[in-house]
């Protein structure tokens, strides 16, 4: 059995606090488990209070998953984390997680995605994509330059791009759609 190098313990030690509020409660029983594909997995400052992983990250505490070619964890003096997520136009950064009392999961995914511990707030950068499923299945679903997710309001904000730009993501696109239990849906 091979031993994993105590930087990569230390790593997912400092990631264990990133774990959202608004998650599902019994994440926060489960263990961290952080896995990178680089020769160089992971850096930790131990005076600057930051850790890098990077080589194809992929994160998960129970239902909690991120997935990014790079990761960087900042813990600031009360000991709050804070993490950014970097991904490629080619492989943008991912993010999934299963709402707590819900039969809902949101998958998002962007060119940047970083995790505010302190605010609880999670902050999609780049060509941001977000869509909800509703018992497994795709329902609700945004496209914009921004998009950030506030946990304790479980509010959604959504930001276009530059004025003038004529990307795709710099017009904020917003699709509902009806939940089946509605009485005013079409059958």
């Amino acid at each position: 059995m091979s031993r994993r190098p105590p930087l990569c313990l230390i790593a997912a030690l400092a990631l264990l606090a990133c774990v959202p509020a608004r998650a599902e409660r019994a994440d926060r029983t489960k263990p961290l488990v952080v896995e990178s594909d680089g020769k160089k997995a992971a850096s930790v400052d131990l005076s600057k209070r930051t850790t890098t992983v990077v080589g194809n990250v992929v994160i998960t505490q129970g239902t909690l998953q991120i997935k990014a070619d790079k990761v960087d964890v900042r813990e600031d003096a009360p000991g709050r984390f804070s993490a950014t997520a970097l991904g490629s136009a080619a492989q943008p950064a991912t993010f999934r997680q299963k709402r707590d009392r819900v039969d809902e999961v949101i998958e998002a995914q962007a060119l940047r995605i970083e995790y505010d511990g302190g605010a609880d707030r999670i902050r999609l950068v780049g060509e941001a994509r977000m869509r909800i499923l509703r018992a497994g299945q795709p329902a609700d679903e945004a496209t914009a330059a921004v998009i950030v997710y506030d946990q304790p309001a479980d509010t959604l904000t959504f930001e276009g791009g530059s004025p003038g730009s004529t990307a795709a993501s710099s017009r904020p696109r917003l699709v509902f759609v009806p939940r089946a239990d509605n009485p005013e849906a079409p059958r």
